[in-house]
Order: C-alpha cells, then sequence, then structure tokens
C-alpha cells in the first residue's frame, strides 16, 4: 500500500476514461505505466510515466482530437502493450462515425513514434472499446459494441496492421442498452500460466427489462467455457452468438430494484463488482463483491454504502440515469492480499471503492482475510470534504500494477456521461528513491 511519507502526487490535468472500456491502463514489461485517457475537450491521450524513480521524465502525447461534437466517455481509448514493447491504442467517435481508430507505434515503448491514424469500418455507430493480446496466439483481440444493440470481435494476426471482419458475438435483451465488461486473467496450471478472459454482462440499470448481471468465461483459443472452465460448442472465431441462457447469472435484482455492474476482476478467483440499489434513492445503493467458488456466485456481505449517485439525470425525463456511482476495482499486487506465484495463491483479496459519507467523498481501500466472504476497511486513501463540490470516483488498477502505484483514480465535477465532466486523474505514487 502507499506510504503518505514516501509518495508524491500526480495530476494528469483534464483526464477521463470510460467505465466499459479495458484495458485502460498498463504496466509494460519495461516496468513503465501506460495510461489512456480522453480530455474534456476531445483529445485522445496516451501517458507515460515511471512509477519507481521520481527522478525519470514523464512523457505525454496527443495522438488526436476526436470527431465528434463532445468528449464523451464513450469514445475513450483503449490500450494495448504486447509482449515485445508494441504499442495500440484504439478509439472511437461514438455516434458520429461508423469507424473506429487506432495507432500503433513503429519503435518498442515509444509513445512518440505512433504510426498514422487507421479506419477500421463496422456497419453501425461503434463505441467500448476492449483491447486484448493473446499471448499464446499472438493476436489482438478486439470487442466492441456497435449500434448500441450488439457486441462484435474482432483479431489481428499481425500487431494491427490487417483485422479479420467483424463477428456478432452477443445481442442485446428486449429491454436496450447493455453492457460488457471484459478482462484477460492469468490461470495458474501445472504446466505454468494460462490466459482466460472473463466477462460480465448487464441491461442498462433504467432502461433495460433485465436487471440481471451474467458472466462468462472465453479460453485463448476463443471457446466459451462454463465458469468451472469447461468447453462448450460456442466459439468466437466461429460467429456463434451467445445466449443469455449460455451464461451464469451473478445476481439477480429483487423487483422493485436496480443493480449497476462496476467491474470484473484481472485475477484469480473469478470476481465481479456491483451496486444494487433503488432507482432515484442514493442512500440505498451499496457495493457488493461475487466471487466464483463452490460452483456458484457467492456474494459478499454488504461492504459500504455508496452515499450519493455521480449525477441524477441528464435532462432526458424519464431516462435520466441516476445510476452513475463512485466505482470499484480490484487490486492487482503482492502479498497477503494480492498475487504469489511461489505459493500458489492467485487471489486479489484488496479492493479499492470510491464514496460519498455524511461529510466527505472518499477514496479507500478494503481487504477480505476470509476468501471474499466480507471486507474490513484497511485505508482512507483520499477524503475532501463535500462542501468543496469536489466529488472522487472510478478508481483503475493498472493492469499488472506494480506497489508503488497500485491504483488512481478521477476527482472533480461530474454531471453526465456526455461531457458534462470536469475533472483531473489522480494518482499516489510511492517512490522508491
Amino acid at each position: 500500500m502507499i506510504n503518505m511519507a514516501r509518495s508524491q502526487e500526480k495530476r494528469i490535468k483534464r483526464g477521463n476514461t470510460d467505465w466499459w472500456i479495458h484495458e485502460k491502463s498498463m504496466v509494460g514489461r519495461n516496468g513503465l505505466t501506460y495510461i489512456a485517457y480522453v480530455t474534456d475537450v476531445g483529445e485522445v491521450h496516451i501517458k507515460e510515466m515511471d512509477a519507481k524513480c521520481s527522478r525519470s521524465i514523464s512523457r505525454d502525447v496527443c495522438l488526436c482530437t476526436l470527431n465528434c461534437d463532445y468528449s464523451d466517455e464513450h469514445n475513450a481509448p483503449s490500450i494495448c502493450v504486447m509482449d515485445d514493447g508494441t504499442i495500440v491504442v484504439v478509439y472511437t467517435g461514438h455516434a458520429a462515425t461508423h469507424s473506429l481508430k487506432y495507432c500503433v507505434t513503429q519503435r518498442p515503448y515509444d509513445i512518440m513514434s505512433f504510426g498514422p491514424e487507421t479506419d477500421l469500418p463496422y456497419t453501425g455507430s461503434v463505441t467500448y472499446a476492449q483491447l486484448s493480446y493473446n499471448s499464446a496466439r499472438k493476436e489482438l483481440w478486439l470487442f466492441t459494441r456497435v449500434s448500441s444493440v450488439t457486441w462484435e470481435f474482432r483479431v489481428s494476426k499481425d500487431k494491427g496492421e490487417s483485422w479479420s471482419d467483424p463477428t456478432t458475438f452477443l445481442r442485446s435483451d428486449a429491454g436496450g442498452l447493455f453492457y460488457f465488461d471484459i478482462r484477460k486473467q492469468l490461470v495458474r496450471t501445472q504446466k505454468g500460466p494460462k490466459e482466460r478472459w472473463l466477462f460480465a454482462l448487464y441491461g442498462h440499470p433504467r432502461i433495460s427489462k433485465d436487471h440481471t448481471i451474467r458472466s462468462g468465461i472465453f479460453d485463448a483459443e476463443g471457446y466459451l467455457c462454463t465458469m468451472d472452465g469447461e468447453r462448450t460448442e460456442k466459439n468466437l472465431f466461429a460467429g456463434n452468438e451467445l445466449m443469455l441462457s449460455d451464461l451464469v447469472t451473478v445476481y439477480e435484482a429483487p423487483e422493485g430494484t436496480s443493480v449497476r455492474l462496476l467491474a470484473v476482476s484481472p485475477m484469480e478467483p473469478c470476481r465481479v463488482a456491483l451496486c444494487p440499489f433503488e432507482l432515484d434513492k442514493p442512500e440505498t445503493g451499496y457495493y457488493l463483491s461475487a466471487t466464483y467458488k463452490d460452483g456458484k456466485w457467492c456474494l459478499s456481505k454488504p461492504i459500504a454504502g455508496i452515499g450519493e449517485f455521480l449525477q441524477h439525470g441528464y435532462g432526458q425525463g424519464d431516462l435520466g440515469s441516476s445510476t452513475y456511482v463512485g466505482g470499484m476495482a480490484y487490486y492487482w499486487g503482492v502479498g497477503e492480499a494480492g498475487f504469489n506465484w511461489w505459493t500458489g495463491v492467485t487471489h486479489s483479496n484488496r479492493l479499492y471503492l470510491a464514496r460519498c459519507d455524511e461529510k466527505n467523498w472518499l477514496l479507500e481501500s478494503y481487504v477480505s482475510h476470509d476468501a471474499g466472504d466480507s471486507y474490513l476497511l484497511e485505508q482512507v486513501i483520499r477524503s475532501i470534504p463535500k462542501e468543496l463540490g469536489i466529488k472522487i470516483w472510478r478508481p483503475i488498477v493498472p493492469t499488472r500494477a506494480q506497489g508503488n502505484m497500485p491504483v488512481y483514480w478521477h476527482e472533480g465535477h461530474y454531471t453526465s456521461h456526455t461531457g458534462g465532466w470536469d475533472c483531473d486523474t489522480v494518482m499516489l505514487v510511492e517512490y522508491d528513491d
């Protein structure tokens, strides 16, 4: 955890990211941290920094200004740092174009060497780009939402120079929009670590008719697997569409309530963060973590109340959103609460959450000592008095995060997801020097 006596605050001015985009940030094999973000004026940026040495020079490059009328978080970039140091960044112009944009570095780990912006066409408006690298197949995997109601998959075998045609693997429930969050995990086996992709999806908390979170797993060959790891006949490369009945229920909201999916764990065991609440009643919202064990999803005891929504709608009457809560993220690290290959313990028992109590907006860490059944407050990382009007939201843990900077977050003003925010990306870095 962060030692406040050794830490320094770092800020990315006017930086924000989206809820349903991965990977947002990564630590490369060179030890440097790369953060992809979008500004409130629609610029896509990549930030490179050394989380160990305070004397190292950080770099920041602006890739483009988005082709849209406002800075919408849906457009935020996804970044992938491949094993050989090649960096690929993808981003979109939500509801403005039918193409995804991407750039690839020409030199390893060099964010100043991005090549020209390239268009990747789709048949409808495309958003929520989620990009990752399949090390076993040496492929880039790209998941995106198209025309708000389908999710499509593409693959590149040549570091982004060319891509397969998109195939639809998920289609919306009858209630309209739904959201899909996917994270690559490393799983320990007797033959060494292998990769799999854990995902969860749910319908919009207000306008969907189905307030249920469901989950599934893709293995490295693209097969849909049961939560216990058994392959099914469905495969991403075969163009099979997944049915909701193919997936496992994580949480079904009782009548009169709704739920927001918050995070999928990038580490074992399979974990999903969520927030049940009564619509328009923020005082009823609370954080939960679900862990898959003994053949089923098991909910933790309530961790903490959210205290307040980030915003209460965006001028669309009954469609007003009242669904944006502070957020939660699972830790990626070592030690008792984290990741240890040597002992075979590969769990993530620490999490971060943002919430509001009677007096303050808070960024906190919690730890479970009973395999995810309950969580105890570990540390208050940030506290801002409510009267200042500055909110805290969206804790994010970089993929392969180091203990020097295990989490960063956003703080500022948040009034709407369609460009109404004005915030900074904030981090506390515990430097070694």
